[in-house]
C-alpha cells in the first residue's frame, strides 16, 4: 500500500510539473505572438522565453499551428474565471443581473482574445494549413453562442427564438465589435461593458416578473 501511495504521489507531482510547463509555454507564446507576430515567432523563441528546451515545446504542442490554437483557447478560458461566472449566471434568477454578469465576463474575454485574434488572422493569411484550423473557429463559435444563449435565458427564456439569439450574440461578442468601439470610437472598457449589458437586456431578455 505504501508503494502504491508513493507511485500516486510521484504521478501527481509529474502531472503538476507538466501542467506548469505547459502554462509557461502558453504564456511565452502569447507574449511573443502578440509582440512579434506569427511569422516572426519561432518555436525556439518560445522555448527560450519559457526557459525550456525546444524539444519540450514540440513534445507538448507538436507544431506552431497547434500552439497558437491552444493560446487562443487559453485566452478564452482565462484563469478559471469564465467557468465561475457561468456558474453564477446559471444560479442567478434575475435576468437583468444575468445580463450584467454576462457583460462582465464577455468584456474580459474580448480584452484577452483581441490581440490573439489578430495573430490568428495573420497566421491564416500566410499559413494554408493553419487556415483550415481558423475556419473551424467559426462553427465552434456558433456552438459556444448557443450554449451562452441558453445560460443567459435562465428559467425565464428569451424574447426571441434561440437561433436569433445565437446570431445576436455572435455579433455582440465579436472581437471586431469590441475593437471598433474601444479603439476606433475611443470608448472606455467600462462604457463598452455597460453598453453590452444594455444590448443583452433590450434585445434578448424578458423583463423580470
Amino acid at each position: 500500500m505504501a508503494q502504491v501511495g508513493k507511485r500516486s504521489y510521484v504521478s501527481a507531482k509529474r502531472n503538476a510539473q507538466a501542467e506548469s510547463t505547459k502554462r509557461a509555454i502558453l504564456h511565452a507564446a502569447q507574449k511573443l505572438f502578440t509582440t512579434h507576430g506569427y511569422v516572426r515567432t519561432t518555436m525556439q523563441d518560445v522555448a527560450d522565453e519559457a526557459e525550456v528546451a525546444v524539444q519540450t515545446v514540440y513534445a507538448v504542442f507538436g507544431n506552431k499551428r497547434e500552439l497558437l490554437r491552444q493560446v487562443l483557447e487559453a485566452a478564452v478560458a482565462g484563469d478559471g474565471d469564465v467557468a465561475l461566472v457561468v456558474q453564477a449566471m446559471s444560479e442567478e434568477p434575475d435576468p437583468q443581473r444575468r445580463a450584467r454578469l454576462d457583460a462582465v465576463v464577455s468584456t474580459q474575454i474580448s480584452q484577452r482574445i483581441l490581440p490573439i485574434y489578430r495573430v490568428v488572422r495573420e497566421a491564416a493569411a500566410v499559413d494554408t494549413d493553419f487556415a483550415a484550423t481558423a475556419d473551424a473557429i467559426t462553427p465552434q463559435r456558433r456552438v459556444d453562442m448557443r450554449a451562452a444563449a441558453r445560460v443567459l435565458a435562465g428559467q425565464d427564456g428569451l424574447k426571441v427564438p434561440l437561433e436569433e439569439a445565437v446570431g445576436t450574440l455572435y455579433v455582440l461578442y465579436s472581437p471586431e465589435v469590441f475593437a471598433h468601439l474601444t479603439e476606433d470610437l475611443g470608448w472606455s472598457v467600462k462604457r463598452y461593458e455597460r453598453w453590452l449589458a444594455t444590448m443583452l437586456q433590450r434585445t434578448l431578455l424578458l423583463e423580470s416578473s
